[in-house]
């Protein structure tokens, strides 16, 4: 044999040795002989009742032991384990000659609450009356007592037959009840004006104040036979010389309307009056969110979800899908990342998106529609001026500067986005965007097949926004901290810090807890990972 075909042969055996042996540093399948890891039911997570957890292990004839007290597990499991309190569960399985499964772990926080005493109501309910009124109020729990006050103190004298109101007042009322949490107190306002005898009745109006997307026709009533209605529509006082209602007016941009009724020998009707925004948008694929007051995160949450606050928020638009690749591709280089195995289509929510990518997607989206962009880069609202997306944290782009003001698309704050996913409210407060049943309005991991969906494909919640629970983490503007428990109005997040905030769940959340309204994720600004996308704002009108 040549020796130049045994170096040959020298050099493919090694080749062959190194390739085996690369195979084995990179196989992924588990050792046969190993015990299946320990599952619990019902998962992990805070609840406000002791729970019995059940400890499954799927190789047959395997033996599973556990702690509660954070310790190596060593008690055999027989029975479901009684959790009253707050504890971490710890569980490993065995079987002869088989090696031990590694310890599984689950923690448990139990927060059980005394009872509350019903809050108390109010027959007839708070508004504005003609003639005194005999309240009478009721607790819908059996055994409560009630107290209550008419002149704004706190309410002291016990209830036991109705309230007269015979001037105006603020009824305010709790109940309570031995061995249970007093009640949230009641108020109601009684507006007492009696009416003396010959007086035009105030006017009405049809369709109610609000805002439309186009003109309305508004009939102005007044119950007064014979009564004459003027008006003016520019917000002034109407009075015997301002025009006379005969017809429907037209409204076709934001307008006061106010007006009074007259007849001889009558006293005028008190001036009624109402406001019509006319808007001929929300923009395409966005809803209108009207601006309010909520709490705020989540009383038995973790660490970063209390304390609960009150937010107050103005007016503004969120887009009602998550971007899709459609739409992000029209302005962005289209994901070369985007695959079938995670979704792939037009109307498949973009993603491999990181922070800094959405602010370029934004200002990009605004400029193309004539619009004032929210962004500045070093000086620029041009993302021409701003160089390429980085892939790592940057601290020139983490210096954006954020025009509120502008009419540009931008990344809700995290509290508009919270605001948006409960729908404004709440009550009802539930736990995911929409409703309490995680399958009817969110893609995650116990349903989704381990891809993403078209957008739009679950329920919506109540003010019309999809997947606010799942499909795609999303964005926020908002540098990641904790809650502070002061009310605050339109806040933006810290001033600085290291992370931003994602909001929403995904498809692969392999637990509920993750896509609730009020979980907070958050990530470096240059993370790009096929589980995160975003949805815009814009300022309202």
């Amino acid at each position: 044999m040549s020796k130049m075909r045994l170096v040959l042969i020298f050099v493919v055996t090694v080749m062959l040795i190194m390739v085996a042996a690369s195979c084995q540093e990179k196989t992924t399948e588990p050792n046969e002989e190993t015990v299946a890891n320990p599952t619990f039911s019902p998962p992990e997570g805070a609840y406000t009742s002791a729970q019995n957890v059940t400890i499954s292990c799927s190789t047959h004839g395997a033996t599973i032991y556990y702690s509660t007290d954070g310790s190596t597990p060593s008690t055999q499991y027989t029975v479901p384990v009684n959790i009253a309190s707050t504890a971490t569960l710890k569980a490993k399985a065995t079987k002869s000659g088989w090696t031990d499964s590694p310890i599984a772990s689950a923690t448990y926080t139990i927060n059980i609450t005394p009872n509350t005493v019903a809050t108390p109501t109010f027959s007839p309910p708070g508004g504005t009356y003609t003639s005194a009124q005999n309240v009478t109020i009721s607790c819908s729990t059996p055994g409560a007592t009630i107290y209550y006050s008419t002149d704004g103190s706190s309410p002291s004298t016990r209830y036991t037959r109705p309230v007269r109101i015979a001037s105006t007042a603020t009824l305010e009322a709790f109940a309570i009840k031995a061995g249970w949490t007093v009640s949230q107190s009641a108020s109601a306002t009684y507006t007492i004006n009696i009416i003396p005898p010959d007086t035009v009745a105030t006017p009405t109006f049809s369709p109610p104040s609000g805002i439309y997307t186009s003109a309305q026709n508004v009939t102005i009533s007044c119950a007064t036979p014979g009564a004459t209605i003027r008006y003016t529509t520019n917000g002034r006082e109407p009075t015997l010389s301002s025009p006379t209602y005969s017809s429907p007016i037209n409204v076709s941009s934001t307008t006061t309307l106010k007006a009074k009724g007259f007849k001889n020998g009558w006293t005028p009707s008190s001036t009624a009056s109402i406001n019509y925004i006319i808007n001929s948008f929300p923009p395409g694929q966005m809803i209108y969110v009207p601006g309010g007051k909520f709490t705020m995160g989540y009383k038995w949450g973790w660490p970063d979800e209390v304390p609960t606050h009150t937010v107050t928020l103005n007016s503004f638009y969120i887009g009602k899908y998550e971007v899709t690749q459609a739409e992000y591709s029209i302005y962005m280089q289209q994901g070369s990342s985007w695959i079938s195995e995670y979704g792939l289509g037009d109307n498949y929510p973009a993603y491999y998106v990181s922070w800094y990518a959405a602010l370029k997607y934004c200002n990009l989206r605004s400029m193309a529609e004539g619009l004032t962009p929210c962004y500045t880069i070093n000086g620029s609202t041009d993302p021409a001026d701003w160089g390429g997306v980085p892939f790592s944290s940057d601290s020139t782009w983490d210096e954006v500067i954020c025009d509120w003001n502008a009419k540009g698309y931008r990344l809700p704050t995290e509290a508009e986005w919270e605001y948006a996913a409960r729908g404004t409210t709440n009550d009802p407060d539930y736990i995911y965007s929409g409703s309490d049943d995680i399958n009817a309005v969110a893609w995650y991991g116990g349903n989704s097949g381990g891809t993403t969906h078209r957008v739009g494909t679950k329920a919506p919640n109540g003010i019309g926004t999809y997947d606010m629970s799942g499909n795609v983490l999303e964005w926020c503007w908002d540098w990641f901290g904790s809650y502070g428990g002061s009310p605050q109005d339109n806040p933006t997040g810290p001033a600085s810090g290291s992370r931003r905030v994602l909001r929403g769940g995904c498809r692969a959340n392999p637990y509920t807890g993750g896509c609730t309204v009020y979980c907070r994720h958050n990530l470096n600004a240059n993370a790009r990972y096929n589980v995160i996308g975003f949805r815009v704002c814009r300022v309202f009108p």
